[in-house]
């Protein structure tokens, strides 16, 4: 009996010696503290639960692509320490954004990055809808981008979100429309039109059919996409006023006066003009026509350089026809700069996937696979140096010279949010017919009480 029992043992102990043998060698999971230090970064990474960041940002497929690439190699990066972590993206119509961010934020809503207008920055600062940033980022490290997008990203001296991308908004034209009407656009920046001379070439491509009255190809659209926000539009009033005067700087001193600066006889006579191209002349549509340029049914569109993009990605690399010349002007020629930023929600539950994600995609290796989806001005001082479509004499190269030469950044005030609501209503009614005077002194009034909060913001 005792010599059945032993054997039996004998047998049970080979047993669970080789089942202890077997079980060190396939599962990994159950070795000791020391051998797990020893472990691979992907086999520590395994065992962390994966971490969905929640990005808020326009509806913009070039944007969601950009992103998702950048991603994969974020996943790289550390020996893939943060290959656990994806992105979920949840976009909105451009105008839908900004309260939408605002929103999402006082709601408590589950959100971790989001996407926001460079003037917008010091509003959502001031507001604390962003996480300040500014230690996070080495001095080093904020010398990669331009100085302008480091000042547009900031809010008192302190980083609230690092920079995509800068911009400036030239005139693009169709060449084969504009050879058609025998027209020659100017090719310096020193040469551009006036308003008055852009309007005869404008006029000259505005094709009818006929017995038709509407156009088959318009001359202009001025500004992207639908929108007639600030950053195209506002253009107009402060091309119309000499540098340095209340017109040109379409805001007071003190970022909450405007009154005076908006609604100026020479802001007043410039957004007439705005109205007369669509309603006298009728070179450009009352109802926005979305991807009017790409689709050939206008000649002419105000814009940054990001169009290149969206025609080689329409028509095949370098196929489209286009061309580029300075941005028209009354009195003093100016494009506005600044672009989208990187933000990061108090309401994150994911700060340190957040930062990372954020820090890669801001930096040299980020802003390249931004602007091969993209194909706009980059932020990033040594990608925008590398770039031969950039260099002198390069198909881009006036985007970098308007920039540095003519460019302007939009009015500062962390009241821009506000102001750009209410000068987008302007502008609509306006094209829809209103009497131009009466909405400019009724929109500096409004906006003037709108942000009125904010006295003493500096």
């Amino acid at each position: 009996m005792w010599a059945r029992m032993w054997a039996g043992l004998t047998v049970l102990l080979v047993v669970v010696v080789v089942a202890s043998l077997f079980a060190g060698v396939l599962t990994p999971a159950q070795a000791s503290p020391s051998q797990l230090s020893a472990a691979s970064p992907l086999l520590r990474v395994a065992q962390k639960p994966k971490v969905v960041l929640k990005l808020l940002a326009i509806t913009d497929d070039a944007q969601i692509n950009a992103w998702k690439e950048i991603l994969d190699e974020f996943h790289k990066i550390d020996g893939g320490k943060w290959s656990y972590v994806d992105i979920a993206f949840e976009t909105v119509p451009f105008q839908d954004l900004f309260p939408k961010i605002e929103s999402a934020v006082a709601a408590g809503s589950d959100m971790d990055m989001v996407q926001s207008d460079g003037p917008d920055m010091k509003h959502y600062a001031f507001y604390r809808s962003l996480i300040p940033l500014d230690k996070f980022f080495t001095d080093a490290e904020k010398k990669q981008w331009l100085p302008q997008s480091l000042e547009e990203g900031s809010y008192r001296g302190v980083l609230y979100g690092p920079p995509m991308m800068q911009s400036c908004s030239l005139l693009m034209y169709n060449k084969q429309m504009t050879d058609a009407a025998g027209i020659k656009p100017p090719q310096t920046l020193g040469k551009s039109w006036t308003m008055a001379e852009a309007l005869k070439a404008w006029q000259k491509t505005t094709t009818r059919p006929s017995g038709s009255s509407v156009p088959s190809v318009w001359g202009l659209r001025w500004g992207q996409g639908t929108w007639v926000g600030d950053y195209e539009h506002g253009i107009f009033r402060r091309s119309n006023g000499a540098k340095g005067s209340p017109t040109y700087n379409g805001v007071g001193p003190d970022g909450i006066t405007f009154v005076g600066y908006m609604d100026t006889p020479e802001s007043i006579e410039a957004m007439q003009f705005y109205q007369d191209l669509h309603r006298k002349y009728k070179v450009t549509p009352i109802e926005a026509i979305p991807q009017i340029f790409e689709t050939k049914k206008s000649a002419f569109m105000v814009t940054p350089d990001n169009r290149i993009g969206e025609l080689n990605r329409l028509y095949g690399e370098g196929k489209f026809p286009w061309g580029v010349t300075g941005i028209p002007y009354f009195k003093t020629q100016l494009c506005h700069t600044g672009s989208w930023h990187y933000g990061i929600s108090p309401n994150t539950k994911h700060f340190d996937e957040a930062i990372a994600y954020v820090k890669f995609a801001s930096s040299d290796a980020g802003a390249r696979i931004w602007y091969k989806h993209l194909r706009q001005l980059p932020a990033n001082v040594a990608l925008l140096n590398t770039l031969p479509e950039y260099k002198p004499g390069a198909s881009q190269a006036i985007w970098v010279e308007a920039m540095n030469k003519i460019g302007v950044p939009r009015i500062q005030t962390p009241g821009y949010t506000e102001y750009q609501q209410v000068f987008a209503e302007v502008s609509l009614n306006i094209i829809a017919g209103a009497n131009v005077a009466e909405q400019m002194k009724a929109g500096a009034a409004r906006a003037q009480q709108l942000v009125a909060k904010y006295k003493g913001w500096q």
